[in-house]
């Protein structure tokens, strides 16, 4: 069973970072909120049943928690740290459907399928320029952003506007929308095209 080797701050005072030392599972991040039902991932419907708790980025080697401005860490941190500490990781093993894909999770009972991220297909009218913006991102702002506890998605790029998606810690954290956002714009139009503009979605 994974042990919580230390808690983290993160840039946004809302989400704090449990490292662990041993992965909870294989495979991409996993980003759960609440509202959600969370179908196939107990320590995500677990930790989503913490009261304080909004929000969940979870990777192979931690967990961010992203909470209500209503609650402080102290009255949630234990409860986090031995939901994470008293799970056992399971193998999951996809049933391939009849086309030999594997199936989805089914709707939960409130209608809501689980989040488990697959990588994010995003639209482009440019899939070339789209691969170029990519390489840029995997080499100099996703590792920055995993180091804070959390992630960034492209879902479009249309008339040179990308839309991104943050997920994690850097969610609510005051500076994406801002001196993030503007790192971002300037890298991409330095290294990839003059033209491009960064625009995010929540």
């Amino acid at each position: 069973m994974p042990i919580v080797t230390a808690v983290m701050s993160t840039p946004n005072p809302l989400a704090n970072k449990f490292m662990i030392d041993a992965p909870l599972f294989s495979g991409p991040p996993r980003h759960f909120s609440a509202g959600a039902r969370v179908v196939g991932d107990a320590l995500g419907e677990d930790l989503l049943a913490v009261p304080g708790v909004v929000e969940l980025y979870c990777t192979g080697e931690f967990v961010t928690v992203t909470r209500d401005p209503g609650t402080p860490w102290s009255a949630i941190d234990a409860s986090i740290t031995a939901l994470i500490e008293g799970h056992k990781p399971k193998r999951v093993i996809d049933i391939a459907g009849p086309s030999g894909v594997a199936s989805a999770a089914a709707p939960g009972a409130h209608g809501a399928a689980s989040v488990d991220e697959a990588p994010v297909e995003a639209e482009a009218d440019d899939p070339e320029l789209l691969m170029r913006i990519n390489m840029i991102l995997d080499e100099h702002i996703r590792p920055f952003l995993d180091k804070d506890g959390g992630g960034l998605d492209v879902l479009k790029l249309k008339d040179f506007t990308l839309t991104v998606r943050y997920k994690g810690a850097c969610g609510g954290c005051p500076s994406a929308s801002t001196g993030t956002l503007f790192a971002i714009n300037n890298l991409l139009q330095n290294y990839v095209d003059d033209r491009l503009l960064v625009e995010p979605t929540y």
